[in-house]
């Protein structure tokens, strides 16, 4: 319904982003080098004002990846599909056959991917106890960072033993219409995405529209625009507010409100 909340959390769009989108195609456009995208990509990521994040001055390894999807796919590969997910985390880890494990009972030496912040929390619930759980259990961390560029008030420290690497894109940001970021790696490992990145196997126009788009959209663009039309949105709808500006919840329920939010 045009005028209610949805049960789908559709992306939002606006003027601006979809004229960012119509002027990268009208334009001629430079496609920056592997390093140039990977420095501008870095500091458009960490620019975020209205989140915290510390340690990832400990991953010194930056690979340009097709979205998280990629993130996340080789992964999966590299561990011949022995990875761990929790409950209620990024719905694709289960469309791919993986059936979650609740905290508290995760497998020891089996990597677990966990995305943070959650689509449905933000902040995720109990997550010193599974940083706790992994540390003790030997198991490795790989955070899929897809939501962080439209979320607010998230906290990260990125500095614990167990996080091995952390995957952020920016096409939440942009409708999906490009998926591009970078993975940060403790360590420097030999898999598709090393491979892909050595040999410059991204395209070009993943990366020009990638770099095009972080030069005309300030890391905080959704939040900073539309604060006020979010919580007006969600008093108007009888919602809470919550981490995303997408995204309000309806009682337990996310509920997605990005038309209401763009709507005149």
């Amino acid at each position: 319904m045009e005028n209610a909340p949805t049960k789908i959390l559709h992306l939002l769009t606006d003027k601006k982003t979809r004229a960012i989108k119509d002027n990268f195609f009208a334009e001629s456009q430079k496609v920056p080098s592997r390093d140039e995208f990977i420095a501008q990509a870095d500091e458009w990521f960490m620019s975020t004002k209205i989140n915290s994040l510390h340690g990832i001055e400990e991953f010194p390894n930056k690979d340009i990846i097709i979205g998280c999807t990629q993130f996340i796919e080789n992964l999966c590969l590299k561990h011949k599909w022995n990875i761990q997910v929790l409950p209620e985390d990024y719905a694709y880890y289960t469309v791919m056959g993986k059936k979650p494990t609740e905290i508290g009972s995760l497998q020891p030496n089996v990597p677990l991917i966990v995305s943070v912040p959650n689509w449905k929390y933000g902040p995720r619930p109990q997550w010193g106890d599974i940083l706790n759980e992994c540390q003790n259990k030997n198991i490795d961390i790989h955070i899929d960072c897809a939501w962080l560029p439209v979320a607010r008030n998230i906290e990260l420290d990125f500095n614990h033993p167990n996080i091995k690497s952390i995957g952020m894109s920016i096409s939440k940001t942009i409708g999906t219409w490009n998926r591009i970021g970078l993975r940060y790696s403790k360590q420097k490992t030999i898999d598709s995405i090393t491979l892909y990145n050595a040999r410059a196997k991204y395209n070009d126009a993943l990366i020009s529209a990638g770099s095009y788009i972080m030069q005309n959209l300030e890391r905080d663009y959704m939040w900073n625009t539309y604060t006020e039309r979010y919580a007006s949105v969600c008093k108007e709808h009888n919602l809470q507010e919550g981490n995303f500006i997408n995204v309000a919840m309806d009682k337990d329920v996310p509920v997605g409100i990005a038309h209401l939010i763009t709507k005149l």
